[in-house]
């Protein structure tokens, strides 16, 4: 679940309804956990963690290695990150 979470870039909140929905589906006394929070503070521990590498609309390159610090997709030129609309300072990369 934890990795059709990141294809997908699901949100917390859609990724803890699907949870919901599923450990209703499934019988009493599953051990599915209730919320990505108890998930993340699980995988932890184990070294489990996770990075997000965004990527190009056109999925032409990977924002990894050494193209980690890059602005702009090396291949076709589009911008890394959505245009700033007041919401302080923080960088939305178009795609993860």
């Amino acid at each position: 679940m934890f990795a059709i979470k990141s294809d997908y870039s699901i949100i917390e909140v859609g990724y803890d309804s699907i949870i919901k929905l599923a450990k209703n589906i499934l019988p009493e006394g599953n051990e599915l956990e209730e919320n990505l929070y108890v998930v993340k503070s699980m995988m932890k521990p184990l070294g489990l963690g996770y990075q997000n590498i965004d990527t190009c609309l056109k999925f032409c390159m990977l924002y990894y290695g050494e193209d980690v610090n890059l602005i702009e997709y090396k291949t076709c030129g589009h911008a890394r990150y959505r245009p700033n609309r007041g919401k302080g300072m923080t960088l939305m990369a178009y795609k993860k």
